[in-house]
């Protein structure tokens, strides 16, 4: 399965690479989270100096290669990854939903940790793009095996 970071490779958002890639992935999910460049850009100018012209510029290459406005219909597969982002010494964690017949990035969200909590938060906010119950595949990931137990949802393990 493919992590965020190289699902981002292969789509060649990204040209240039002066603010570290792990640094605009997080950038992504901030925006994706906040709706909001100026706090986006915020949050990450704690770690790097970032503008807010720079995340836009980021949204919008990154939305030319990927749908990120997902909506409620039914979703047979998707995937689910997590992938630690690592800035100024701190860890955070970018959860990403994809449903895979359709390409198409349904959430993607930063946590401060990686535990079963977590994804179970996460798999909520993604079960609101979705009509019925759609089948998850995950890694060996057990936090995210148990939130999906938890919560009675299929699940396919790769």
């Amino acid at each position: 399965m493919l992590s965020i970071r190289s699902l981002v490779e292969e789509l060649g958002v990204f040209e240039r690479n002066r603010v570290p890639l792990e640094l605009k992935i997080l950038g992504l999910a901030f925006y994706i989270q906040l709706s909001s460049l100026r706090r986006a850009a915020r949050a990450l100018s704690e770690v790097h100096r970032v503008s807010k012209t720079a995340v836009w510029k980021w949204v919008r290459k990154f939305s030319e290669k990927v749908n990120v406005k997902p909506s409620r219909i039914v979703r047979r597969l998707i995937a689910l990854d997590e992938t630690c982002v690592k800035v100024n010494g701190l860890k955070y964690w970018v959860y990403a939903a994809i449903d895979v017949d359709r390409n198409e990035i349904i959430s993607m969200r930063v946590y401060p940790s990686r535990n079963a909590l977590a994804a179970e938060q996460f798999i909520c906010e993604t079960l609101k793009c979705c009509e019925g119950k759609p089948t998850f595949i995950v890694d060996n990931a057990p936090w995210l095996k148990q939130a999906l137990e938890e919560l009675g949802l299929p699940t396919i393990q790769c």
